[in-house]
């Protein structure tokens, strides 16, 4: 036996665990603080994770560097629904050392349930008016005529991002957004938003944190028909679209002849005719709006139960742009042809409220996105 003084006996790190933040359907954040590292640096750190209550280096890991002090580690991979144990580890030459045990469950993976009001049948003038007190700012295409709908029903709220995963994931959909085996195999149906949408994480399509539920954005008309027919709708036509949102009233709005800032998601420096924008107790005098999508069903409904159908995000319909038939229409599907699909609604991105009335239409090549524009579906009663 040795008894030379200068001999380092080596014990193993100590360290402790970070709580897990950040939990997803697939990721969690998690971490470490190394406080000693036993005689002999740390040549790894990290994170190892596993569903078994006593995690090791030999489950799944991070490797984090090396040395002492604070890290962050994201876990990836993870399935949803799921209950996992992690701990942050440390190793020497003397062996690894690991930090408190913590028990995590991920998020469920969302349903595409979709919860829909009744529309009921009826008669009602598409477009606006033009005499004797035309619409302010109308626009030339909105030629008012008769049109008579059977009854359908439509989804209350714009599909929000959880959703719209929900059908990526199913249909293994990769990063690009195509959809090989679906009716528009070389179109993408809808691109990345790391601000408050979808992005593609570990092979799945995940919603940006706290971003679950507001309406799927940077999705293209190919990827809007792709999920109505998955779920067994179909997008609303635009007599539809325009029938639902003002449910049986004749004003700008089916607020009245005004929107304001408590009533939807728009630019709200952008009134309508003067008029719109309600001041807190007289104090507020910057015309602050959201500058991003809000959580669906925010502001209140109309008087068929819908939401969000002024602002928050332009929404596609079925049809080909075109001009309106001046004669009487029964359940019109639009133009047979055409080179651009219409959207309806107004939305967050800088618009005002003149886009939101109800008779505005719009319209984009099929293959557009923005992150203003998503959509809602419809189906027989």
């Amino acid at each position: 036996m040795s008894c030379d003084p200068t001999t380092k006996t080596e014990v193993l790190p100590m360290l402790t665990t970070t709580e897990v933040s950040a939990i997803t359907i697939i990721t969690a954040t998690c971490g470490g603080n190394i406080t000693a590292d036993g005689g002999t640096s740390v040549i790894a750190r990290g994170i190892c994770w596993s569903t078994n209550a006593t995690p090791t280096i030999a489950d799944s890991k991070t490797n984090d560097g090396a040395g002492n002090g604070s890290f962050t580690s994201l876990m990836i991979g993870l399935a949803a629904s799921s209950t996992y144990f992690v701990r942050a580890y440390a190793s020497t030459t003397a062996g690894t050392g690991y930090g408190s045990i913590y028990q995590f469950t991920t998020k469920t993976n969302p349903s595409t349930n979709i919860q829909t009001a009744l529309i009921p049948a009826g008669t009602f003038i598409m477009g606006s008016p033009t005499t004797p007190t035309a619409e302010v700012n109308r626009s030339p295409d909105e030629t008012q005529h008769l049109v008579t709908l059977s009854a359908f029903r439509m989804s209350k709220y714009e599909i929000t991002n959880a959703q719209y995963a929900a059908f990526l994931n199913a249909k293994g959909i990769g990063s690009n957004g195509v959809y090989a085996a679906g009716a528009y195999p070389t179109q993408a149906l809808i691109y990345p938003n790391s601000d408050w949408g979808l992005t593609y994480y570990s092979s799945q399509w995940v919603p940006v944190t706290g971003c679950e539920y507001a309406p799927v954005t940077e999705v293209t008309w190919y990827g809007s028909k792709e999920f109505a027919t998955y779920v067994g709708g179909t997008l609303p036509t635009e007599a539809q679209w325009e029938y639902a949102c003002r449910a049986g009233t004749i004003t700008s709005f089916n607020t009245g002849n005004f929107l304001t800032n408590l009533q939807a998601n728009y630019n709200w420096g952008y009134t309508y005719n003067n008029w719109g924008y309600t001041y807190n107790n007289g104090t507020d005098t910057v015309k602050t709006y959201p500058g991003k999508p809000q959580t669906v069903g925010t502001y209140a409904p109309n008087a068929y139960g819908l939401y969000d159908m002024h602002g928050n995000v332009w929404e596609w319909c079925a049809d080909w742009y075109g001009a309106y038939s001046i004669s009487d229409q029964t359940n019109p599907t639009g133009p047979a042809i055409g080179s651009d699909r219409v959207l309806r609604g107004g939305g967050w991105y800088g618009y005002g409220a003149q886009d939101c009335r109800s008779a505005a239409r719009s319209y984009c090549t099929p293959d557009s996105f923005t992150s203003g524009f998503g959509f809602r579906v419809v189906f027989l009663p």
